[in-house]
């Protein structure tokens, strides 16, 4: 590892004493913990009620969700250790440092601290300090009516029309920022829709089917999207909450078409195409003066696609496979945060927004994906079975515009993750009806997989090594050119277990 040109014990200063910017500590430990608990009810009613002689099901029902989740993070400043650990001095260290304390500085005066500047609590007398802290408790009740019903319109021609009306009550309660204070998460909201769905299925005659749908759906904003939704309190980051002017519900309109069908008795096959354009989609923007951004609904998105599948069943072998290909791209023009991104209007090296055009990919949906499987039943009491996963490159979170190009200096990383396969394998055994003992191996090559991607600023160059100040300059309202760089997300590696599982009453 690289030296850098921040020591640690510049770090503690600033810790103990808050006698240095806080920059000079080289790490950031963020924490974060939530939790989350859920009940509800439900229940429905169904009528066989013949109407104009044709057979007729009438459904109706309703539902009560209740949630309460809670939500607290911090960040705390500390210094990187040469297995890429962060170093935190502990509390106990800074009893013995006695606040207010009053230190002399140069060319006269004194100081005042006080308190220490651990954390990022905007307390720290640094142009760089920021606040992180959230301590938020989120109420959420839903209400749902829904009814149905399916009219067979002749012997081959069905009618299905439904809806469904939500109301859903939000009430945040911030234990940082009073109720009255600008930048409080403290709020109620209140989210009302009803979603209508029309839907027709035809049989011309045995082991066909035909259908073709309109749907919409919708869901209200998360609490995250709540507490970063205000232009005047703009966020670094999606969990940097601040106050939240409300948003509006996403509403997804979908249609949908397709055939089923049982070709012969041993095999079974599908296919259909779809379309699903959102409106009021919620996005986290770029801020036009501040750097940071937040969210808030910016337009349209679409996904749209074709799905494929088979099934077969030959003596004790089953065989099936199923194909995917969607296409997702943004269908409004939009301004976002691009750091790590080298098409930013920021210069190279340096923090930037991006333009995103309608047509532009969306981050982090593969374009095409592949699953088969098949199972041998050995015996009456043995079987196994294996599948294949296979997934096509995805777009990186912040390549949102598609044009990110690495140059080797400023910028490393494709700003996309490649495609993959991942095969499985399973065993199970039944020695009596009741009982089945069973075994799987997940990842059976054990192959190295990325399932997610996202372009940032890095403070490690291509060999491995910390470097705090990658380049001398151009130094641009003090700032330095940073090196962006492409996370990776990782698969999962090889992992077996084996279990029982007993059927009582059996």
């Amino acid at each position: 590892m690289a030296t850098t040109p921040f020591p640690s014990n510049a770090c503690i200063a600033n810790i103990l004493l808050n006698l240095e910017p806080n920059e000079k500590c080289d790490g950031l430990a963020n924490r974060t913990a939530d939790t989350q608990h859920d009940n509800g009810v439900s229940g429905q009613a169904a009528w066989n009620t013949p109407l104009a002689g044709r057979a007729n099901l009438l459904t109706v029902g309703a539902g009560l969700l209740g949630s309460e989740a809670h939500f607290g993070q911090s960040s705390e400043f500390g210094y990187l250790t040469p297995d890429r650990g962060i170093v935190t001095v502990p509390s106990s260290v800074l009893t013995h440092i006695t606040y207010p304390y009053t230190y002399a500085v140069a060319g006269g005066g004194t100081r005042t601290v006080t308190g220490p500047g651990q954390f990022a609590d905007g307390t720290q007398d640094s142009e760089n300090a920021f606040d992180s802290r959230v301590d938020l408790t989120g109420k959420t009740t839903t209400y749902s009516l829904y009814v149905s019903d399916s009219l067979a319109l002749t012997s081959q021609l069905e009618l299905t029309v439904s809806g469904r009306y939500d109301h859903s009550h939000v009430s945040n309660d911030d234990a940082i920022t009073p109720e009255d204070e600008d930048g409080t998460l403290t709020g109620t909201h209140n989210f009302s829709r009803f979603n209508p769905a029309v839907g027709l299925t035809f049989n011309p005659r045995a082991g066909l089917t035909a259908y073709a749908g309109y749907s919409q759906g919708s869901r209200a904003p998360s609490a995250i999207e709540l507490g970063c939704a205000d232009p005047e309190n703009p966020c670094r980051l999606p969990n940097a909450m601040a106050g939240d002017p409300p948003l509006h519900q996403v509403v997804t309109g979908t249609i949908e078409a397709g055939l089923r069908g049982v070709a012969t008795s041993w095999l079974s096959w599908s296919a259909g195409v779809f379309r699903a354009d959102n409106r009021h989609d919620i996005m986290f923007v770029a801020d036009d003066t501040s750097g940071f951004g937040y969210f808030r609904n910016f337009g349209k998105t679409r996904r749209q696609g074709v799905e494929l599948g088979a099934k077969a069943q030959v003596g004790a072998w089953t065989f099936g496979a199923n194909y995917t290909y969607l296409d997702a791209t943004y269908r409004s023009d939009e301004t976002l945060l691009g750091e790590g991104n080298s098409t930013n209007d920021g210069g190279a090296g340096f923090e930037g927004d991006i333009d995103v055009e309608s047509g532009d990919r969306i981050p982090l949906v593969p374009k095409q994906m592949f699953k088969a499987f098949a199972a041998w039943q050995i015996l009456p009491q043995l079987s196994v079975n294996a599948d294949v996963l296979t997934s096509t490159g995805m777009i990186a979170r912040g390549n949102e515009n598609n044009t990110h190009q690495p140059d080797g200096v400023y910028y490393l990383g494709r700003g996309e993750a490649g495609g993959y396969a991942v095969l499985n394998f399973g065993v199970e055994y039944q020695p009596i009806d009741a009982l089945s003992l069973f075994g799987q191996v997940n990842n059976v090559l054990d192959h190295h997989y990325y399932t997610a991607a996202q372009l940032g600023t890095t403070g490690f160059n291509s060999a491995g090594s910390f470097v705090a100040r990658p380049f001398a300059g151009p130094i641009v309202d003090g700032e330095r050119p940073g090196l962006g760089s492409t996370f990776y997300s990782p698969g999962a590696p090889r992992a077996f277990w084996f279990g029982a599982r007993y059927s009582f009453g059996r």
